[in-house]
């Protein structure tokens, strides 16, 4: 990998982990910088400030996993598969990288106000997920945005309670419960 894709690469990394442990307020350019082994000025190539490199990284991630949720939900055959296969993703994404999701899920309030709705977008996909499942006769009617919330609600939940030490031990183990908890609250979201 050539240097500057090599040093951007090291800033990117070490500013997810930086961010996920204490905050992006709580971590200057300068930190960034020295934890990449780069320069302020090798990171300022890269990024402008610390807020625009926080909020590129948290797109590019957003946007990446909404389009492997979309992969999933395009290849699986019906809503209970699509189910298993996304939480199962969220789940191993959380073990196989918890620093990308603790800065996710904590920096979420500051930049999803700033992302226009993209189709590739979590909660785009798995609305579009709710809709089909509707319209195939798998599920009553149910608001997709609704359903969405609630899939998102019962996985992020779990992972938040994961963080702070709640709920201990793999988050992929309990999978396949949570996407059965996600099933059980879209049938529940339906008319009685």
């Amino acid at each position: 990998m050539p240097r500057p894709i090599r040093a951007k690469a090291q800033v990117e990394r070490s500013a997810i982990e930086l961010f996920a442990a204490r905050g992006v307020d709580g971590v200057s350019i300068g930190e960034v910088a020295a934890h990449a082994g780069v320069s302020q000025g090798a990171l300022y190539r890269h990024y402008p400030g610390k807020d625009e490199l926080a909020q590129t990284l948290f797109a590019a991630a957003y946007r990446r996993i909404g389009a492997e949720l979309d992969q999933i939900r395009a290849a699986a055959p019906d809503l209970a598969a699509q189910l298993r296969g996304m939480v199962g993703h969220f789940c191993s994404l959380y073990d196989s990288d918890p620093a990308l999701f603790r800065f996710l899920l904590l920096a979420q309030h500051n930049f999803l106000p700033h992302l226009a709705q993209e189709p590739h977008q979590p909660p785009a996909v798995l609305a579009r997920m709710v809709g089909d499942a509707v319209d195939r006769g798998e599920l009553a009617p149910v608001e997709p945005a609704l359903g969405a919330a609630a899939i998102m609600g019962i996985v992020l939940q779990a992972a938040t309670f994961h963080l702070y030490g709640r709920i201990t031990g793999p988050l992929p183990s309990r999978a396949e419960a949570l996407s059965r908890a996600a099933l059980a609250a879209l049938k529940a979201l339906g008319p009685c």
